[in-house]
């Protein structure tokens, strides 16, 4: 092994410049990224009780990386594949982030916090969203099948569809006026 091939593991830092920063095969610990561009780049270490803020994590790969305690604090991502990730310890939480065409199919997301974000053309087919937070959140396009939100909350939350008859949502929490979106996928009309 040369030197190159070993690469230190980096904790407690705040970074906001990658220049020069290698990202494979590194293990960031109590790290924050700030303002980054991670566009296209490859994490496949070890994030544990790390945040990125206002980062740029556009088709970022996640492949084989172990996300524990990781936060995304008002942040782009789009493209992202999560169902890549090692799903060892696996425990992310999304705050004021835009989702678009990401990937959280057949996936444990318990208690999995996505407050106040904007989510766009992304899938949760199959996952385990039981007890999770959708506070403030807007939907587009979403797909919820076969997906589990019993006691997940959906509190000031709008444009979502999610089917009742084929989703378990039981003590979810909804607000007027958009849970009646839940009544119209059974064919059911309000009339005010």
């Amino acid at each position: 092994m040369t030197m190159t091939d070993y690469l230190e593991d980096i904790e407690d830092q705040t970074i906001k410049d990658l220049e020069g920063l290698a990202l494979t095969g590194r293990n960031f610990t109590q790290c924050r990224f700030e303002g980054c561009d991670f566009s296209q780049l490859r994490f496949d270490g070890i994030l544990d009780s790390t945040t990125f803020k206002d980062c740029n994590l556009s088709l970022t790969s996640f492949r084989d990386a172990m996300l524990q305690g990781v936060r995304f604090e008002t942040c782009k991502l789009v493209g992202v594949d999560f169902t890549l990730c090692n799903t060892l310890g696996f425990d992310i939480g999304f705050s004021g982030c835009l989702l678009r065409s990401c990937n959280f199919n057949l996936m444990e997301l318990k208690k999995t916090s996505y407050q106040q974000c904007e989510i766009i053309e992304t899938d949760f087919l199959g996952s385990d969203l039981s007890e999770s937070n959708f506070t403030n959140s807007s939907f587009s396009c979403v797909n919820f099948n076969n997906t589990k939100l019993s006691k997940a909350r959906f509190n000031g939350a709008h444009g979502y569809t999610i089917n009742p008859l084929n989703n378990n949502v039981k003590d979810a929490t909804f607000s007027l006026p958009d849970a009646v979106s839940l009544l119209e996928c059974m064919g059911i009309k309000l009339l005010l």
